[in-house]
C-alpha cells in the first residue's frame, strides 16, 4: 500500500495508513489454543471486517501482527504512516472496540501530520495509549 494522499467521500484528504493489530493478545486467564478464540484474534477479524465495509477500505490497510510484545495490556494496536506520527495503544476489546478505533483512524487521516492530541481521541483511547513515535 502506498502512502499517498487520497480522497474520501467525506471531501477532505486522507493519508492512507496501516493498522497492525496483535493477534496473539489474550489476557493470562485464556487459552493460547485454539489461536480463533483469542481475543486479538478476534478483534482483528472484527476490525478487518468493519472496514471492508467502511469507506476507511480506501485508506486502511489492517494488518495482523504475531506479537506486539504488550501481554499486560491486551489487546495491542498501533497506528502508522509514513511521515505521521505512529501510535500504539493497548487494553482494546474485540466486542467494545472497534467502533471508536474506526473513529481514531478518521480522525488520525484528517490530521495532517497525524497528531492526535489527547481530547480528541475517543474516550476509550485516551487512557490506553501506551506510546507515540514521532515522524521519520
Amino acid at each position: 500500500m502506498s502512502n499517498q494522499e487520497v480522497h474520501s467521500p467525506d471531501g477532505f484528504s486522507q493519508a492512507r495508513c496501516r493498522l497492525h493489530v496483535c493477534t496473539s493478545c489474550r489476557p493470562s486467564t485464556i487459552p493460547r489454543e485454539p489461536a480463533e478464540e483469542r481475543p486479538g484474534h478476534q478483534l482483528h477479524a472484527r476490525l478487518a471486517a468493519a472496514i471492508a465495509t467502511d469507506p476507511l477500505r480506501e485508506c486502511v490497510e489492517v494488518v495482523p501482527v504475531e506479537c506486539m510484545s504488550l501481554c499486560p495490556r491486551p489487546c495491542a494496536i498501533a497506528l502508522a504512516s509514513k511521515e505521521r506520527w505512529t501510535y500504539l495503544f493497548g487494553d482494546q476489546q474485540a466486542d467494545t472496540s472497534v467502533e471508536d478505533i474506526l473513529d481514531c483512524l478518521r480522525r488520525y487521516l484528517a490530521a495532517a501530520d497525524g497528531e492526535l492530541p489527547r481530547a480528541e481521541r475517543p474516550p476509550s483511547l485516551r487512557a490506553s495509549i501506551l506510546g507515540r513515535i514521532p515522524p521519520l
